[in-house]
């Protein structure tokens, strides 16, 4: 159950890196 939780909280966590660097590269390539 422990593993389960901290599974889905680095999922989270991953999207919101991949959220903050797809608009990264959406800001560098409107430049």
């Amino acid at each position: 159950m422990q593993s389960q939780k901290i599974r889905i909280r680095l999922k989270a966590f991953d999207y919101k890196l991949i959220d903050r660097s797809a608009l990264e590269i959406v800001d560098t390539a409107k430049r």
